[in-house]
């Protein structure tokens, strides 16, 4: 009798150890978003503050901020401890309850941590930009651009636009440098209208020049795209916008590299577009 019923004895076993080690994951799961939720003391505004306001008692205070979201750009109750910020100049505008950024605050420290961004060689210069050139504030810190500028040309004043240089790095957009977190920020405060660019001594002349002379625009690439495209003397005019060449030529080109998803069910498969 019991060899008979032993199969069914080691099935009923088998379900409660796998219903056991199930219950042990979910629990482990459920208690690393617990642990990753739970509150930690960091600095945040009493009152709405201005730009340049002097930290004081009064202004701020201490409050609580997900675990999850604290990260080292967040100015905690630890860290006051060690450096107090009494006294010092907010760099951007704060709303009440936002909790305080170190990249918040005015101070050499913080002009020094933009200089440390800049590679050996290399020279930070900012560039005035709006939403439309930005690809509408996509363009983050740390991201790879190229940038295009549309000027009048002097011999036959049509006007005309290049590529001026490709794989730009942004260290900056406004005061947001590449170790802000973003996602404590307020909508305000990631608004923006300069960008911070990483160029050679020659660039950085070309783009003081650029901006005077014509309007620039900031196209974004893909991050694992570093390839410098030999462009040689292309640009747009009005003839070639009109004629439509280099637009046809172009879109043959798009057609063989570029793709698009498609989704089946639960399958899905990238096609080149027809």
């Amino acid at each position: 009798m019991l060899q008979g019923r032993l199969p069914l004895v080691l099935a009923a076993v088998f379900a409660v150890l796998a219903g056991v080690v199930a219950y042990l994951a979910i629990e482990k799961r459920s208690d690393d978003i617990s642990e990753g939720w739970q509150p930690i003391k960091a600095i945040v505004a009493d009152r709405d503050l201005a730009e340049g306001e002097t930290l004081t008692r009064d202004n701020v205070s201490v409050g609580l901020v997900p675990k999850v979201l604290a990260t080292k750009s967040v100015v905690t109750l630890e860290d006051m401890n060690r450096t107090p910020v009494f006294g010092r100049k907010l760099a951007v505008s704060m709303q009440k309850g936002d909790p305080l950024l170190w990249s918040h605050i005015h101070t050499k420290t913080g002009q020094q941590r933009l200089a440390e961004a800049v590679q050996s060689k290399g020279r930070a210069v900012s560039i005035r930009v709006s939403p439309e050139s930005t690809v509408h504030h996509w363009i983050e810190p740390s991201d790879r651009i190229d940038i295009i500028g549309v000027f009048r040309d002097p011999r036959s004043r049509e006007m005309v636009s290049m590529t001026l240089l490709q794989n730009v790095i942004v260290l900056a957009t406004g005061r947001i440098g590449g170790r802000t977190n973003r996602r404590l920020l307020s909508e305000q405060d990631k608004s923006y209208n300069t960008v911070t660019l990483q160029l050679l001594p020659e660039g950085a002349e070309m783009m003081v020049l650029a901006q005077e002379l014509g309007s620039l625009y900031l196209t974004l690439r893909n991050a694992e795209d570093n390839e410098i495209t030999d462009l040689g003397s292309g640009k747009t005019t009005m003839q070639t916008l009109v004629t439509g060449e280099r637009a046809k030529r172009i879109s043959k080109t798009q057609a063989k590299i570029f793709k698009v998803e498609i989704i089946r069910g639960n399958k899905s498969e990238k096609q080149t577009v027809p």
